[in-house]
């Protein structure tokens, strides 16, 4: 059975990187000689705001009958640590092998001068609480920068993600909204379009999959300001942070309990499946 592809881009006023041209591109090219693809399409959306750009690549995607949609966001840098694992490949193989709908996101990081991880875990709030009593944290750097293969979230970055268009027929449109803190001002915003709609997803049963191995780049401009001096204070406390955390170069982590649903992981009250390798989970 083939399947018909439907690449699509966001350039903002010719803002896009010039590394999202080239990997279009050569994903196309792959794409059109793939002898499981039938059709590729391509569409860009150079509109405001962002909610509504996706949503309407999603309906497109629906009335010519795409079967996954490929979105690459304008500042993306795909495919970032040489001689690592393609995120097209490695994204699409595993979509395809996958028993139903599904969304596979690479990783990738947010401006400094935080620059999280837009990686997502689920956390408790409250112990022994009555009701489903959960929350979505972010990953720390230091946790992202050890996974490997492919992991199970409650939601997904929508930078550099592939979307089985099935999917949609488990949630309600608009797919793509923004949450607010305080209506009906709605000065500050709760989540973004992409959380919204990964996360509505997993909790309607649709797995989100981040491919470790397929890290992207996230260009920001920033302002570069005066310079500051390393101490000796500073490299004695990163000493000390490392010799801590116990960890070793080389060393990764990868999930060995996969979860296959939101649901089955709040019902086990299992904040995260995963264990460092060589020692045993909490």
């Amino acid at each position: 059975m083939q399947i018909k592809i439907l690449l699509a881009r966001f350039p903002f006023g010719a803002s896009e990187h010039p590394a999202v041209g080239n990997w279009t591109a050569q994903t196309l090219h792959k794409a059109k000689t793939d002898p499981r693809i039938s059709e590729v399409l391509h569409m860009e959306e150079d509109d405001t705001p962002i909610t509504m750009s996706r949503n309407k690549i999603m309906r497109q995607a629906q009335l010519r009958r795409v079967d996954v949609v490929c979105m690459i966001d304008a500042d993306m840098v795909p495919d970032l640590i040489p001689g690592a694992p393609p995120f097209w490949e490695t994204a699409l193989d595993f979509l395809l092998k996958h028993d139903g709908p599904c969304c596979v996101a690479a990783p990738y990081c947010g401006k400094p001068p935080h620059e999280n991880p837009f990686a997502f875990k689920i956390g408790k709030q409250q112990g022994d609480h009555p009701n489903v009593d959960f929350r979505i944290d972010l990953y720390t750097r230091e946790e992202a920068a050890s996974r490997i293969g492919f992991e199970e979230m409650p939601c997904l970055p929508t930078g550099l993600i592939l979307v089985d268009v099935r999917a949609l027929d488990a949630i309600k449109p608009p797919w793509f909204e923004y949450e607010w803190a305080d209506p009906p001002y709605n000065t500050t915003k709760a989540s973004t379009e992409d959380c919204y709609f990964t996360r509505n997803l997993c909790l309607a049963g649709v797995p989100q999959y981040m491919a470790w191995d397929c890290w992207a780049g996230h260009f920001k401009s920033k302002v570069v300001g005066k310079p500051t001096v390393l101490t000796v204070d500073d490299v004695r406390e990163q000493y000390r942070e490392a010799i801590l955390s116990g960890r070793r170069r080389g060393e990764s982590l990868m999930e060995i309990r996969p979860d296959r649903t939101l649901e089955r992981r709040l019902r086990n009250s299992a904040c995260n499946g995963y264990e460092r390798v060589g020692e045993k989970a909490d």
